[in-house]
């Protein structure tokens, strides 16, 4: 299953910094209404802000962490990996213990109760994660994605903007945005810019994304643009999710 590789690829990717956590975005497409009636677009700029990235604020804070929350963090990563998620979920309630102020952990807990299908936990400790860490990009994905498969689009639109409203810069959020749009609000013409912020920020490396742009561009009558080059950003492969 798809959900499970974003597991995998997650905890890999922990492995390589104490407290990580990653954004995902769908899975599948579902029939919506879509708006490819709309009159032809001119080719516009781009949605980036103008200039360098600015740094992604979940990445400026690095608490202290003491080497037991460290370990209980290392081996819930592992068990998540291995799928043992009642294990995970102990160590990673044990660091919350430590310190409710990690954000990541709850990120990370509220990734096991999704993999268990126990939304409404997972919903509430996404919540938490951004309660910990206002600026936890990648908690107001999780929670973006529940709500769009309840159906609640309005709220996913919501969640995804505050968090590019934090840093717009964010390629998960900008590609979760536009695939909301496209696909379940009926709203291509705004999802375009979006996939095209989310290449951009890729450096074009993504075919399923190129795709998608092409398909939107044929769709709405819209001439490609030139390739940009990416921002200069100093996001790191996977966010330290312990931010404070």
């Amino acid at each position: 299953m798809r959900f499970t590789k974003l597991i995998v690829s997650l905890l890999l990717m922990t492995l390589m910094s104490l407290l990580i956590g990653c954004s995902s975005g769908p899975s599948k497409k579902t029939k919506t209404t879509r708006d490819d009636s709309a009159a032809p677009l001119a080719a516009g700029v781009s949605i980036l802000p103008a200039g360098p990235a600015t740094p992604n604020p979940y990445l400026q804070n690095k608490p202290s962490v003491s080497r037991q929350a460290q370990q209980h963090f290392t081996d819930a990563t592992r068990a998540m990996n291995n799928k043992q998620w009642a294990l995970a979920e102990s160590l990673l309630q044990k660091v919350i213990a430590e310190n409710n102020k990690l954000s990541g952990a709850y990120l990370n807990l509220g990734l096991v109760y999704r993999a268990q299908k126990e939304d409404k936990r997972a919903a509430q400790a996404f919540n938490d994660a951004i309660t910990a860490n206002h600026t936890n990009l990648d908690a107001y994905n999780q929670l973006a994605i529940l709500q769009r498969e309840a159906g609640n689009f309005s709220e996913a639109e919501l969640n995804y903007k505050k968090a590019l409203s934090l840093w717009p810069f964010h390629p998960e959020s900008h590609k979760n945005i536009a695939i909301l749009y496209d696909l379940y609000m009926g709203k291509s013409a705004e999802a375009l810019p979006h996939y095209e912020a989310y290449l951009q920020l890729r450096g074009g490396e993504d075919k399923q994304a190129t795709s998608w742009i092409a398909d939107l561009q044929r769709r709405l009558g819209v001439s490609p643009k030139p390739k940009a080059a990416a921002p200069t950003t100093t996001e790191a492969p996977a966010e330290d999710v312990s931010d404070e």
